[in-house]
């Protein structure tokens, strides 16, 4: 075990032989978490101060969970026999399969997959008469998975419902707890709760789990949810030995429930503990990191860390601001070209914001045929709304398309099911005609809704040839997709609906395009399906494109991270909530640390945004970066974008004031200068997330959030010296500073 020592850097050895006592790892990025975590189980048991029905490791992916087993394993040269290892769900599982009645389980209860849990709720909204289409499955879902994340109840959500969303959640969650008991099943956030209350319960349960976790590990501790923590807290004994690693600087889940303060107030739910930094990166280059502790540096709600790098040398991290969207493709695809004679395709990606930014690049890298593949989403042209819209559009200018009608003819539902068509494909044998053409008369057959429906239907592309005539193609591609109803499909907060209605936007936005490269709408229609015929890319060895989210946990030695500017990294959604905007940073954050060599930056002075060419407003984080350790590599002001960024002309300029000349993407030949500062901020009224106030007591802060309006005004405050509150300002008489 010495000898296994001697691997590690001292304060990974000092948590690795760390006695007893709750620990806290913080470990930054690429500062070998998973090493520590497998050589702490291995030494527990090598040393004899564990035997291995004493040791239970949680992490967050079955993934993760074997490759520790696998290291610890690999490390002690034997089987790992009666510890735990898995995830949080296959933890609670084993207490359910034991203990299944103190869970008020039967004992033959059987776990709903998506697939069951998707039809369940399904089958509670038929029930309640409630469309599918109008609430999808999968949006329903998330919403009550993410309240149960939270630790709220069914019961208490149901008192406090306001408005007809809630009220309608309400309805479906508690018909869907109906159908998961009457079928003795239960999903994967009922194994926590149900795991939660079990060791609750029972005292001699509670002892018998936490005999098992004396020693407990828990890696990814910054995403950790409310139920979680719970569950975490029933079964530590009172040895208390938790080793929790984790990064408060990659805690990006939020809106899954995961809870930062967690991390932030470790100490507080477990006195006594012990901290150990990890602040030596082994991925990265001096100049990335660099630049993203700087980034990250702007958080209030962090411990402090700074990573470094013992490895010399290293290339600037560059930035790039294109003219527009497609500028910005056609630099990354240039500089994916430059780097493939000393990279693999598969070590290099293109990061974003959201699954809607992919469309440029696929269409720039299909048409240089760089292979590429889609990770954690499909590729946009194959996306259910996209395919959706299409058919509209073909039924809208080529006519009466058998397939592009079968597919929309219910989307969004308006009463024409299946009865319906099967009456339709009759008409259409009696008669020779082709199925849309037989519905266009309307078979006596028909019932009154259906007849009513159909005549709506058909009406809109009557209407479609009007305003065809009248608008530009972009234009009419946004009255269509409002007029067929695909965008009130998606109207709300829920992260699938924004980012359905985001790639219909880019679909109008690509229209737009094309009618500036001379396309008409037909020319458009054939280009998306040779696009579509020619798309065999997805290769596992091609550059991947994923978003920020997916990017978690994985590497490259060259990362591309595109659209930063205000509205897309940092998301319009964050605007109004400091605490939002600060795991806008992270993600940021997480982003640039996933690159081992090359990192560059990129954003556009314009974009195409609901069928026009709008200006963009770069990112204010681009402001926090370090200037001596980036190169600005970017267009000069021109080209077929026109107009500016909102920006100041200092921004346009580099830091001698002279303009910036344009240089290569990405390779050993790329050389450009230093980047300025690009960003302002514009001023408003009454209180705002980042103002900085007074209190008599608590002294001065910064406000991170605003919640509620008028008398329910809250603020949600942190002070320099108290930390986190939340305060009614009226109350709590604060001042501006």
């Amino acid at each position: 075990m010495n000898a296994l020592l001697e691997n590690l850097n001292d304060p990974q050895r000092e948590a690795v032989t760390h006695g007893e006592g709750p620990l806290l790892v913080l470990a930054g990025a690429g500062s070998g978490k998973t090493r520590v975590l497998t050589y702490r189980i291995a030494h527990l048991l090598a040393t004899g101060s564990a035997n291995g029905t004493e040791i239970t490791a949680v992490t967050f992916t079955n993934k993760a969970a074997l490759e520790m087993r696998e290291r610890v394993e690999s490390l002690l040269g034997r089987p790992l026999r009666g510890g735990f290892v898995g995830t949080f769900h296959r933890w609670s599982l084993e207490v359910l399969r034991r203990y299944p009645q103190a869970a008020g389980l039967s004992p033959r209860f059987a776990i709903a997959d998506g697939d069951d849990q998707r039809a369940l709720v399904t089958k509670a909204l038929k029930e309640l008469g409630l469309d599918p289409r109008e609430h999808p499955p999968r949006a329903m879902l998330s919403r009550i998975s993410g309240l149960v994340n939270r630790g709220t109840s069914l019961e208490n959500f149901s008192q406090g419902a306001t408005g007809p969303s809630q009220e309608t959640l309400a309805e479906v969650w508690e018909r869907y707890e109906k159908l998961k008991a009457a079928a003795a099943v239960v999903d994967f956030d009922d194994m926590l709760v149900r795991a939660l209350a079990a060791v609750r319960k029972d005292a001699a349960i509670r002892k018998t789990v936490a005999r098992r976790a004396h020693y407990l590990l828990v890696d990814e501790f910054q995403d950790t949810n409310a139920l979680q923590m719970g569950l975490l807290s029933e079964v530590l004994d009172s040895s208390g030995n938790l080793t929790a690693v984790g990064d408060e600087d990659q805690s990006i889940y939020r809106w899954r429930g995961a809870e930062l303060d967690n991390i932030l107030d470790f100490e507080r739910f477990f006195p006594g503990t012990t901290v150990v930094k990890l602040e030596e990166n082994y991925r990265s280059t001096a100049p990335i990191l660099a630049a993203a502790g700087s980034l990250i540096s702007a958080n209030l709600g962090r411990r402090g860390k700074k990573l470094f790098t013992s490895r010399s040398g290293g290339e600037s991290v560059r930035l790039f601001i294109a003219n527009d969207e497609r500028g910005e493709a056609r630099w990354v695809a240039d500089g994916i070209e430059g780097l493939h004679g000393d990279h693999p395709l598969a070590e290099m990606a293109v990061l974003m914001r959201t699954n809607a930014q992919t469309r440029p690049f696929e269409e720039e890298l299909t048409r240089r045929r760089i292979p590429y593949r889609v990770v954690g989403g499909l590729r946009f042209w194959q996306r259910a709304e996209i395919k959706d819209a299409l058919a509209y559009l073909r039924l809208a200018v080529l006519g009466d398309d058998l397939l592009s009608f079968e597919r929309v003819v219910n989307v969004p539902a308006r009463g024409i099911g299946a009865a319906t068509v099967d009456v339709l494909r009759r008409a259409s044998s009696e008669t020779g005609l082709s199925l849309p053409a037989a519905a266009r008369r309307l078979p006596k057959d028909l019932s009154p809704r259906a007849r009513l429906s159909l005549e709506k239907f058909f009406k809109l592309f009557s209407d479609a040839a009007a305003q065809r005539a009248e608008l530009d193609p972009g234009d009419f591609v946004g009255w269509l997709l409002e007029a067929s109803g695909l965008f009130a499909m998606y109207e709300g907060d829920a992260e699938d609906r924004v980012a359905r209605r985001e790639n219909l936007q880019q679909l109008a936005a690509a229209v737009a395009e094309a009618t500036t490269r001379g396309q008409d709408l037909e020319d458009f229609l054939d280009s998306v399906a040779l696009l579509e015929e020619n798309d065999d890319q997805g290769a596992p060895e091609g550059v991947a494109l994923m978003t920020l989210h997916s990017a978690k946990g994985l590497e490259f030695d060259a990362v591309f991270l595109a659209g930063l500017e205000d509205g897309l990294l940092p998301h319009a959604n964050s605007r109004d909530d400091l605490e939002a905007l600060e795991e806008e940073r992270r993600l940021a954050y997480v982003g640039m640390t996933r690159a081992r060599r090359t990192l560059a930056l990129t954003c556009a002075r314009s974009r195409f945004l609901f069928g026009q060419r709008q200006p963009t407003r770069l990112s204010r984080f681009l402001d926090e970066l370090p200037r001596d350790e980036m190169e600005d590599v970017s267009m000069p002001v021109s080209g077929p974008a026109g107009g500016r960024s909102e920006y100041s002309p200092s921004s346009e300029r580099g830091p001698s004031g002279s303009r910036r000349r344009p240089a290569a993407a990405p390779s050993s030949r790329s050389h450009g200068r230093k980047i300025a500062a690009t960003v302002q901020d514009g001023d408003g009224t009454g209180w705002r997330p980042g103002d900085r106030v007074r209190h008599r007591r608590f002294g001065s802060g910064v406000i991170l959030a605003c919640r509620g309006t008028g008398a329910q005004l809250k603020l949600v405050v942190y002070f320099d010296r108290a930390g986190r509150k939340t305060l009614v300002p009226t109350i709590a008489k604060l001042e501006k500073i």
